[in-house]
C-alpha cells in the first residue's frame, strides 16, 4: 500500500530539513500544498529540498514550476479539475487529483491516482468529519485510477484503511502535528504500507 505524505498548510522553519529526511528514509511521494503561499514562497520551499528528490515532489499550485526543477508529478485540486476549459492534460507528468464522494470516479479516469475523503474525523482540521460509514469497503469496478484515503488517519487506522480496499494513504496531522515525531512516525506508518506496497 502507497504512503504520501502532504505537506503542513503553513511554512516552518525546519520544514525542508525534515522533508529531506523523509525522503531519505524511502518517502516515495511528497504533495506540496500551501494554500496561503506565493510563487517565491513555492519556490523557496523546492530549492531548500535536495534536487535529486525533486522528481517525487506533487505540485498542487504553480504548476508552471515543474519545468524549472525537475518535477514529474503535477496535483490537480478538485476545484481546478471542474474548471478546467480543455480535456487536455500536461503529458510526462504523474496526475493526480481529489474527490469526496465516490460519485465522482468517473471523473477521474485520465488521472494516475485520487485522494479520497474526509475518511476519518480530520487530524489536523478541527470539525472537519470523516464520511465513510462502518463497515465500509471500496469497490473500484474497472477504475484505473488509484484511490488514496485521506483524512483523519492516524498509525492505529492505517490497517483498517487496508481492509476498505484503498490503494493507500496520505498523512498529513500524523506527520506535522509533532514535527519532532516527524520522522518516527513516518516510519511507523512506513512500515505498516509496507506488506501491500504498490508503487504509483
Amino acid at each position: 500500500m502507497e504512503l504520501i505524505v502532504i505537506a503542513e498548510p503553513t511554512v516552518f522553519k525546519e520544514e525542508c530539513h525534515l522533508v529531506n529526511r523523509l525522503f531519505e528514509a524511502g518517502l516515495p511521494v511528497f504533495h506540496l500544498r500551501k494554500d496561503n503561499a506565493d510563487e517565491a514562497g513555492y519556490r523557496k520551499i523546492i530549492e531548500g529540498i535536495l534536487p535529486e528528490y525533486h522528481p517525487r515532489i506533487a505540485l498542487h499550485h504553480f504548476h508552471a514550476l515543474a519545468n524549472d526543477y525537475n518535477i514529474k508529478r503535477i496535483h490537480h485540486t478538485e476545484s481546478f479539475r471542474k474548471n478546467l476549459t480543455t480535456n487536455i492534460l500536461p503529458k510526462n507528468h504523474i496526475l493526480s487529483t481529489s474527490i469526496h464522494q465516490l460519485s465522482a470516479m468517473d471523473a477521474i479516469a485520465p488521472y494516475h491516482y485520487s485522494f479520497f475523503g474526509p475518511v476519518f474525523n480530520s487530524l489536523s482540521k478541527p470539525g472537519y468529519l470523516g464520511v465513510i460509514p462502518p463497515g465500509f469497503r471500496l469497490n473500484k469496478y474497472n477504475i484505473k485510477t488509484k484511490l488514496i484515503a485521506l483524512g483523519g488517519i492516524g498509525l492505529n487506522q492505517i490497517s483498517q484503511v487496508k481492509e476498505m480496499n484503498f490503494d493507500g494513504v496520505a498523512l498529513l496531522g500524523t506527520i506535522w502535528n509533532d514535527p519532532a515525531q516527524a520522522l518516527i512516525n513516518f516510519k511507523k506508518a512506513q512500515q505498516l504500507c509496507l506488506a501491500h506496497h504498490q508503487p504509483l
